[in-house]
C-alpha cells in the first residue's frame, strides 16, 4: 500500500487543503502580485479538485458543508477559551487558603485533564461537557461568594451547550463511504504534494507578512481540524557497559506464554510520517 505523506486522517488532510485553498482565492491578489503562476483560476482549479476527490475517493459529498461546521466549532471554542481559563484562574486563586478544595474543584470541573500547550477539539468538548455536567447551582454559588462572575459562568455553560451541539454536527457530517486503495492515496499525496508546496513558498515569499504566513500554516489549519500530534514515548534508560559486564543490569520479569501472545496481539504496524518543512512553518 502506498504510504501517506501527510500527518492526520485523509479527511484532516483534505479539509486543510481545501481551507488553504480558500484562503488562496481570498488573497490571490497579493500573492500573484509576488508569484504570476497564481494568479485565478489557480486556487480556484485547486479548490474544485480537493472538492471532487474528496466526494469521489472517500464518498464526501458535503466538504463544504464540514468547513463551514468546523468554522462554527472553532469560533465557539474561540470564545469559550476566554471563560475557560477565567474560570480556571478564579478558582486558583481564590481557593489558595483552601488547596484540598482547589484541586477537588479542578478534577471535579475536567481541568486536571487540560493540556498546559495546544488543546485539541475533542478536549475542549470534553472539558465542556465535564463543566456542564458538574458545574451544579451549588457549585456555581460557592464560586460566586468567593468573587466569581455568575455571568461569566452562564455564559461559559451555554458556550458548553452550543459547542456539543456544533460538533455533533460536525461529526455528524463526516461520512466516510468508500473503501482506500493505492490510487485513492497517491491522489490525496498529490493534493498534499501541491498544497504543502503553496504553504512553503508562502512563507519563504512573504516572511514581511506573518499574518499572511500563518494563513498558510499547514499544521496550524490541520489542528483546526482535529488533528493531535502523537506524544513521544519515553524510553526506557538502557543498561551501562559496566552493569552489563558486573550482572547487574535490572532484572527482566519471566514471559509466559500469555504475555507473549498479548505482545504479539498489541503489535501494529505503524505507518512512517514524511516530515514536511511546510509542516514546521
Amino acid at each position: 500500500m502506498t504510504k501517506r505523506k501527510y500527518r492526520g486522517t485523509d479527511m484532516q488532510m483534505l479539509l486543510a487543503s481545501g481551507q488553504i485553498a480558500e484562503f488562496g482565492i481570498t488573497y490571490e491578489q497579493q500573492l500573484s502580485a509576488r508569484r504570476p503562476q497564481w494568479k485565478a483560476p489557480f486556487f480556484q482549479n485547486l479548490k474544485e479538485r480537493i472538492t471532487q476527490t474528496s466526494r469521489t475517493r472517500i464518498g464526501l459529498d458535503n466538504l463544504p458543508s464540514i468547513m463551514e461546521a468546523t468554522e462554527v466549532v472553532n469560533g465557539i471554542i474561540t470564545i469559550a477559551h476566554r471563560g475557560i481559563m477565567e474560570l480556571k484562574a478564579e478558582i486558583e486563586v481564590n481557593f489558595r487558603s483552601n488547596p484540598t478544595r482547589r484541586s477537588v474543584l479542578l478534577t471535579e470541573l475536567g481541568y486536571d485533564k487540560l493540556p498546559k500547550k495546544y488543546i485539541s477539539q475533542s478536549q475542549y468538548v470534553q472539558l465542556l461537557a465535564t463543566l456542564r455536567a458538574n458545574l451544579t447551582p451549588a457549585v456555581k454559588a460557592e464560586l460566586v461568594a468567593v468573587g466569581a462572575n455568575p455571568a461569566t459562568i452562564d455564559t461559559l455553560l451555554l458556550q458548553a451547550h452550543r459547542l456539543i451541539e456544533a460538533n455533533g454536527r460536525q461529526e455528524s457530517l463526516k461520512v466516510n463511504r468508500k473503501s482506500l486503495t493505492a490510487e485513492n492515496i497517491a491522489e490525496f499525496n498529490a493534493i498534499y504534494d501541491e498544497v504543502s508546496t503553496v504553504c512553503k513558498l508562502v512563507a519563504a515569499c512573504f516572511t514581511d507578512d506573518k499574518r499572511l504566513v500563518e494563513r498558510f500554516c499547514f499544521t496550524k489549519t490541520l489542528r483546526s481540524y482535529g488533528y493531535v500530534r502523537p506524544s513521544k514515548k519515553k524510553k526506557a534508560p538502557a543498561d551501562t557497559p559496566n552493569q552489563v559486564a558486573n550482572g547487574s543490569s535490572a532484572p527482566h520479569p519471566p514471559t509466559s506464554a500469555v504475555d507473549t501472545a498479548s505482545t504479539v496481539a498489541e503489535t501494529t504496524s505503524a505507518m512512517a510520517e514524511t516530515k514536511s518543512a511546510v509542516d514546521e512553518a
